[in-house]
């Protein structure tokens, strides 16, 4: 954490009890569960698995993941709000910080999207997770490498183009200072390995949308969300206006960030 960020201060980006956060988490879910679900899906998850997911956010991914594990697995959704996650009889859901929790062990996987990146104990955190896995069981972390700008594959003007540029650069810069790490993704495979985690894999992915859809709609979610830090980093309430009617034209077309999902394995009992 650096020192103009208090503890106060550093946590999360977005806030799940503001009007505009479903239909933020519904857009993340559109872009990353299917990315996730194969992931879990190439790692073997099935029935009988203890799994937990960190910021379970909608909860669209703790429903599959509870099917899959069905009948007898059991599936733990971590999240500070989870106004939006169902339960299940084969669901618990938990409310509060991972940073000050404590897993129940013998996990199988544990899946954290989109949350280390934005906490400045990240390393304490994982740690911390790696040793509520059981043996062989695998951890999944998923994050954005927000540091890789190159987005705009198609811009309908240069104010356009202009707009989608500070936008970025305020909410980035606005996620910063709250301790988020935005290259953090990039060194998460090195972390793991510190750790002592084995089969370590990282793999990276992005694909286009066209404005109306997908990221795009994230970031006009985002863009609700935040709208008061965004004029704080000097927007003004027209360029924000003039900022959602690009990022819902159809002849935008933007790539979301790379994702980054890195796996590891705790070692299994010799």
């Amino acid at each position: 954490m650096s020192a103009t960020t208090t503890s106060a201060q550093a946590g999360y980006m977005f806030d799940n009890a503001t009007d505009e956060a479903a239909n933020q988490l519904r857009h993340l879910a559109e872009i990353l569960d299917a990315g996730t679900r194969r992931t879990l899906f190439e790692l073997g998850v099935g029935p009988g698995w203890k799994v937990t997911e960190i910021g379970a956010g909608a909860g669209t991914l703790t429903t599959w993941l509870a099917d899959q594990i069905a009948p007898d697995g059991h599936v733990t959704a971590v999240d500070l709000d989870p106004r939006y996650i169902p339960g299940g009889p084969n669901v618990t859901v938990r409310t509060g910080d991972i940073r000050q929790m404590e897993l129940e062990g013998s996990q199988q996987a544990i899946v954290a999207r989109l949350v280390l990146m934005h906490l400045p104990e990240r390393e304490q955190v994982l740690a911390d997770l790696t040793r509520a896995l059981a043996p062989g069981g695998a951890m999944v972390v998923a994050d954005w490498d927000c540091t890789w700008r190159d987005m705009i594959r198609r811009s309908p003007s240069p104010r356009a183009t202009e707009l989608i540029e500070r936008f970025q650069d305020a909410l980035l810069a606005f996620g910063e200072s709250r301790g988020a790490d935005m290259g953090w993704a990039q060194r998460a495979p090195e972390v793991m390995l510190r750790l002592g985690l084995v089969d370590v894999d990282s793999r990276i992915e992005s694909r286009s949308w066209r404005g109306g859809t997908g990221i795009c709609r994230l970031h006009h979610s985002n863009s609700i969300q935040r709208e008061a830090e965004l004029v704080a980093a000097g927007m003004s309430l027209d360029d924000l206006a003039e900022l959602r009617e690009v990022l819902m034209d159809p002849q935008l077309m933007l790539s979301g960030y790379l994702m980054h999902t890195t796996i590891g394995r705790r070692l299994a009992s010799a």
